[in-house]
Parts: structure tokens; sequence; C-alpha cells
């Protein structure tokens, strides 16, 4: 595990997936992010989802005529991370490389770097996802996202979540059967405005994608003002709410999206598949958001 800290907060990273396992606050011990030490609910953190997010239709997908496998939300949360960088104290760099392993799967020369910095406010996450592949070949699709849990204290209910700038009334995709899309965006009869009341209930029939490209984040609050967490959501245009179904967990996901899940179906193209991103050869892309901790 590596250990980063700037006085304010602390936060422990896992080389395996390069997944934010606990983000603390120094000066009460605030813990921020979900730890399941008891087994019961969900024993990942904030996992990385990439190439691909969701479940593939028959866990597999169809690139250039040829159909790879492909587990749900792709491999990176699984494997080490091969090249590590600490450059400070509160700060940490991790990068997965392509391997014969993962070329089987993921045809590309890619390398995913995860920067994690620690400011004054929280903690900043950036990542660069590069095509290394050779001049000339195809351009690599992929979708990227952060599941980031965060503990709660109070009941679910006792929370909301605002998704700060987005039009309104907010939509949704629509979900069926979970975890793929039914190819609809619907309504999001729950939302009051922007303002999203949480209870278990809500969450109980899967994850809640919120279609937001004008949003600038999303504020997991109390409502007696305890507690908040603002997830920037500049580079993301889209917005996932999920806890465990019919589980009454003590935590919540706020998940900046930058791609989609499959519509229910047969195995797609990945080239044509809609809210993925495609990376020439030789080119990258970068994306990153704040967590602003209170």
């Amino acid at each position: 595990m590596i250990t980063i800290s700037n006085g304010k907060f602390t936060a422990e990273i896992d080389p395996l997936g390069a997944q934010l396992t606990t983000l603390t606050r120094s000066s009460d011990g605030r813990s921020y992010i979900w730890n399941d030490t008891t087994g019961k609910f969900w024993g990942r953190h904030a996992p990385i989802l990439f190439p691909s997010i969701g479940r593939s239709n028959d866990d597999h997908y169809v690139l250039n005529g040829t159909k790879y496998a492909m587990r749900q939300h792709g491999f990176a949360r699984d494997l080490e991370f091969d090249s590590i960088d600490q450059p400070d104290d509160a700060s940490v760099n991790l990068t997965l490389h392509a391997t014969d392993e993962s070329r089987a799967i993921y045809p590309f020369d890619f390398a995913l770097t995860v920067s994690y910095k620690l400011t004054d406010k929280g903690l900043r996450t950036d990542y660069t996802i590069a095509n290394n592949s050779a001049a000339g070949t195809q351009s690599m699709p992929f979708a990227f996202g952060s599941h980031p849990a965060f503990a709660l204290s109070q009941p679910l209910e006792n929370y909301t979540v605002t998704v700060n700038d987005a039009k309104t009334p907010l939509t949704k995709f629509g979900i069926g059967p979970v975890p793929f899309r039914n190819g609809k965006v619907e309504p999001f009869s729950a939302a009051k405005g922007n303002v999203i009341p949480l209870s278990h209930e809500l969450l109980d029939d899967g994850l809640i994608i919120i279609n937001a490209p004008e949003a600038t984040s999303a504020t997991l609050a109390a409502k007696d003002g305890s507690y908040s967490v603002n997830v920037d959501l500049s580079d993301f245009p889209y917005v996932t709410l999920w806890s465990p179904e019919r589980k009454n967990a003590p935590f919540v996901c706020v998940e900046p999206f930058h791609g989609l899940p499959d519509i229910a179906g047969e195995p797609g193209d990945w080239q044509k598949k809609p809210g993925n991103t495609s990376v020439a050869a030789g080119n990258s892309v970068h994306l990153g958001y704040d967590l602003t901790l209170d």
C-alpha cells in the first residue's frame, strides 16, 4: 500500500488497480472512502473502470469484425500497476502498460497513468490514457469511469446529491435488464430540480446514470450540514449513483463516467459504441477531477 499525506489529509492507494482505499481528514480522523471490514457489503473502495464501463453483452465486444472477451468494468481494476513514481509526500503517479495478456483481449499498446495529489481541500486525481501503438494503426476506443464509494455515518435517507449547473429537469439513461441500458433517455422523476433525495428504495433497482454533460460537479451532502463531498465533473458528461441493491449498505457511490454501459443485445462494435472515446496512435487523452471534502 502507498501512503500520501499533506498534514490535512492522508490517503492510501493500492498498486493493484491503482485504487484509492482510504482518504482521511487529519483534524478529526473522518474517513471518506468506504472500507468494508465485515465483507458484508462490497469489498472495493474506488475502482478504476477501463477500458469499459459495465458488463459487455455476452462478456464480449467487437473490433474490426473480431470478437474479444471483456470482463465487467474492464481489466484495469484487477491488474497490478507496473510503474510507480512518488515525487513528494503528497502525491504519487501509477502507470499500467499493455502486456501480451492485455493485448489478447484489447489489441493496443496502451498506457494508463493515474496521478493522485492531496490538496488543501481534498484530493486531485488525474488520468492519462495513451495509445502507444505504431503510427498508422487503428484508433483506440475506450470508456473510462471512476467508482468512488463514500462512507456514510447517517442513514442514506439523510443525504442528497445536487448536480450543479445541470439542465433541469434531470434525465437519466434507462436501465434494463440490470446492468445494461435499454437505449432510452428518461425523465429522472425522483429529482427535485437538480437535487436528488437519496434512499435505498431509489437505488435498489440498480445504478442510475444521469445524463448531464453541462454539469460542473455533483455534491453529496448530509441534510444537517455536517458532511459534504463535491465531485468535479468538468471532464465527465455523466454521473452515476449506486449502492448495493437491497443491502442497506452504509455508503453510496458518486461516479464520474466518460462512457456508457452496453445497450442490452449482442456484442457491439466499440468503434461505433455511443459514449466511447477514440484516441489515435501516438496520442493521449487526459481526464481528471477534484474531490472537495467538508
